[in-house]
């Protein structure tokens, strides 16, 4: 852990990620866990085989046949890349298989101090304006202490209360949109 390029950079956040992946149900996040490589403490994360970056995706102009189940995980995406505030979210990080299944990886630079979510709720050109109730519901029931007993040895001083208070922010957030568009326009099954 610590400073690259002016970012500060953590293997355990790679785990940390995995973690907490697996505490909200997305299964995004291969996993992931701490081993010694050489001499050195660093995180080991399944390898994904048969896979296409975002960009490649793109560049090919092909698209999911699912469209409502491809949105919803981008929207999952979207929203977990906020609670974590992972800052190096780009089309070289997100990998989609033959099922389009999204699958995250690279959060070295997630987990920080800061306030600022990637995705802002609401926002029609970046930001998300829609979530599933599972996910919304088990964000909301985080529990500091059961986080805390998870992950917190893997972050750096107070980016558990940063992201408790991101969690918080997008509860209110995606509470408010609900209230002024209805729950059933922000609130999918």
């Amino acid at each position: 852990p610590g400073l690259r390029e002016g970012f500060f950079e953590s293997y355990k956040s790679e785990i940390a990620a995995y973690k907490l992946d697996r505490m909200l149900e997305l299964d995004m996040v291969p996993p992931t866990v701490e081993r010694r490589v050489n001499g050195t403490m660093v995180s080991v994360q399944l390898w994904c085989e048969d896979v296409r970056t975002l960009k490649q995706i793109l560049a090919l102009k092909v698209s999911s046949p699912d469209t409502v189940g491809w949105n919803r995980q981008v929207n999952r995406q979207k929203v977990f890349d906020d609670l974590i505030a992972d800052i190096d979210d780009n089309q070289g990080n997100l990998l989609i298989d033959q099922a389009w299944n999204l699958i995250k990886i690279d959060h070295s630079r997630a987990f920080g101090n800061n306030l600022s979510i990637p995705f802002e709720v609401g926002n029609v050109s970046r930001g998300v304006n829609r979530i599933d109730r599972e996910l919304f519901d088990r964000i909301k029931a985080l529990d500091k202490a059961t986080v805390k007993r998870e992950i917190g040895n893997l972050l750096e001083g107070g980016a558990l209360d940063a992201m408790f208070s991101r969690r918080d922010t997008i509860v209110k957030a995606f509470e408010k949109l609900a209230a002024q568009k209805g729950a059933n326009q922000v609130f999918t099954p």
